[in-house]
C-alpha cells in the first residue's frame, strides 16, 4: 500500500483512511480503546497488566493527564505504555503526534500510541513513523467487507457482520512496509491479541 511520504504534510495519509470512519459514541470509543489494551494479558509472559483510565503522571516539565495508561511486566522489568484517545471528525495533524512524543520523553515512559476515529495527516503518519509513536484508527467490521450483488458492491449492516463473525469495531495499525515507501496495515482487534502484542510490546 503505498505511504503517505511524498505526500503534503496535511494531506489525509490514503493508507489511514481506506475504511470508512465508526460510527459509535464517545462511550463506545473509550470501551473499545479498554478492551483492545486490556486483551495484551493473553499475550506472551506479561504479568500485572493495568489498565488505567486519566491517569495523572509527572514529567520533567510538568504533570500529564493520559486518557489511559497500560502498565505491566515483562521478566522482572517494568512498562509503561501511555495511550491518547481522540474521538475525532477531522484528520488528525502531525502537532497531535509531536506533543504525544515529548510527553513520552518527559515522563519516561517506553512506548505511546494514538488511537482516532479520523485518519491521519501526511505528516502525522510519517512522524509516528521516524519516532516509532503507535498509531490505531478505528472502523467498522462491517466496513472491511464487501459484498456484491449483480455487479453492485453493498456494506454489510452490524446484523450481517455479526453473521459472518466479523467484530463490531476493529482498529487498524500502522509501519513501514517491506518496499521502500509503503506502509504495512495490521488489523487491531480484542480478537486477534497476537497483532496488538506486536505493535505495542517490547519485542524478546
Amino acid at each position: 500500500m503505498p505511504d503517505a511520504v511524498n505526500q503534503p504534510d496535511d494531506a489525509i495519509a490514503r493508507a489511514t483512511s481506506h475504511y470508512q470512519p465508526a460510527q459509535l459514541s464517545p462511550a463506545e470509543f473509550e470501551l473499545f480503546v479498554a478492551s483492545l489494551f486490556e486483551s495484551l494479558a493473553s499475550t506472551r509472559a506479561l504479568s500485572e497488566l493495568r489498565v488505567e483510565n486519566h491517569e495523572v503522571i509527572r514529567g520533567v516539565d510538568g504533570a500529564y493527564d493520559f486518557d489511559a495508561t497500560v502498565r505491566f511486566d515483562v521478566a522482572g522489568m517494568e512498562f509503561l505504555i501511555l495511550v491518547e484517545a481522540k474521538c475525532h471528525r477531522n484528520p488528525i495533524k502531525r502537532e497531535l503526534v509531536q506533543v504525544l512524543h515529548q510527553k513520552l520523553q518527559s515522563v519516561g515512559a517506553q512506548k505511546a500510541v494514538l488511537v482516532s476515529t479520523a485518519p491521519f495527516q501526511s505528516g502525522a503518519l510519517e512522524f509516528a513513523l521516524a519516532h516509532g509513536i503507535a498509531l490505531v484508527t478505528v472502523t467498522e467490521g462491517r466496513f472491511t467487507y464487501e459484498t456484491k450483488s449483480a455487479g453492485r458492491s453493498s456494506v454489510l449492516s452490524r446484523a450481517e457482520a455479526a453473521a459472518y463473525g466479523l467484530p463490531i469495531f476493529v482498529g487498524h495499525g500502522y509501519s513501514r512496509g517491506d518496499s521502500p515507501g509503503s506502509v504495512r496495515v495490521t488489523v487491531m482487534s480484542p480478537e486477534y491479541p497476537e497483532y496488538l502484542a506486536e505493535h505495542f510490546l517490547p519485542s524478546q
